[in-house]
């Protein structure tokens, strides 16, 4: 936990007003929201559409995942949300045992009504934390991630764990986010919905030390608490955006002021904290880990989203759309031969 004079000032008065318990983003994030993405998850959802770039990018990106590892075997989807790219990527992968693993049982429970929604039987979903995977030492043949391991408190652990349990050989193909802020720190607040009520969400994001620290007011789902959580939501529609959350300025009535008029009617109050990391920390993590090649390359969905968008502005998407499937395999295949970075291949 920070020391008292590394807070801003709202964190101050949060502490004061509201004292948050220490918890992790699966307990106060992932296992409060009904659907991770709002129903909208290419190939889980809704069909794809050759249409729409953001659908080229993920398939190119299950092509991706597929493409490590060529023959049958077992897979770990760490993080899998609402079922992507688990299902997708079992679909892709009928020969392989694929298990989605999420320390959230709400979204374990959504993957498995998606998966049963979509007839595929060779992938099950378990409940457990990332960092003490279900899995005996080397039985497993490849680890994919969307994102996810840096959302863990432990990251290192969780490399060690994933180490354990691959194979010699074996492969982990993760897409993990860049820390590279537009300033050494932001402040955004957000305005949600959960399954137990509203949410009232403060995060501080600096780039030294490398961390985001979020805070979460549950509130009723009615009475005074919802109307003000209903006209601060209003308000913030106005407000510049930051990492799709409401950027916070000095002065602006959605920090202090809407904190100290819902924290009497808070009914729990949360902080997460999470370090977050570049590319060249991830490298050597992985290594310190136990991994004896790791590689840092492009990213498979900005390419096949790059593709996309030249071909919409060139008016020739509607042309190439009979070929998405044989396009974005080709695409997802390459990315993982080209150096850049946003995903990274390591091999036990």
């Amino acid at each position: 936990m920070a020391l008292l004079d590394d807070l801003t000032d709202l964190e101050r008065r949060w502490r004061a007003l509201a004292p948050p318990e220490a918890s992790d983003a699966a307990r106060a994030v992932y296992q409060r929201t009904r659907l991770w993405t709002s129903g909208n998850l290419p190939a889980v959802d809704v069909p794809y559409d050759p249409r729409r770039e953001d659908h080229w990018a993920a398939a190119a990106r299950i092509a991706d995942y597929a493409a490590a590892l060529p023959d049958a075997g077992t897979v770990i989807d760490i993080g899998p949300g609402d079922g992507w790219p688990s299902i997708p990527l079992a679909q892709a992968m009928p020969r392989a045992r694929l298990v989605g693993v999420d320390p959230a049982s709400r979204r374990t429970e959504v993957c498995m009504a998606n998966a049963s929604r979509h007839g595929v039987g060779n992938a099950s979903f378990v409940t457990a934390s990332a960092d003490a995977l279900p899995f005996a030492d080397g039985a497993v043949d490849l680890v994919t991630a969307a994102a996810s391991l840096e959302e863990t408190p432990r990251p290192d652990a969780v490399f060690e764990e994933i180490a354990r349990v691959l194979r010699p050989g074996g492969v982990l193909r993760a897409s993990y986010q860049v820390w590279r802020l537009p300033a050494p720190e932001i402040e955004t607040v957000a305005l949600t919905e959960a399954v137990d009520g509203l949410l009232y969400v403060y995060a501080r994001r600096s780039q030294t030390p490398a961390r985001e620290r979020r805070y979460l007011l549950l509130l009723p789902s009615d009475g005074a608490a919802a109307e003000v959580h209903r006209d601060a939501l209003i308000a913030s529609a106005e407000e510049p955006r930051a990492y799709g959350e409401t950027l916070l300025r000095g002065g602006s009535p959605l920090g202090v002021p809407l904190l100290e008029r819902l924290a009497p009617l808070a009914l729990a109050s949360m902080v997460v904290e999470l370090r977050r990391w570049t590319t060249p920390w991830l490298v050597e993590a992985l290594r310190a880990a136990g991994f004896r090649d790791v590689r840092a390359t492009q990213h498979a969905g900005d390419l096949a989203r790059a593709v996309a968008r030249r071909l919409v502005a060139s008016g020739d998407i509607d042309a190439v759309a009979g070929r998405f499937e044989v396009l974005t395999r080709a695409l997802g295949e390459a990315a993982g031969t080209l150096p850049g970075e946003e995903m990274v291949t390591a091999i036990r």
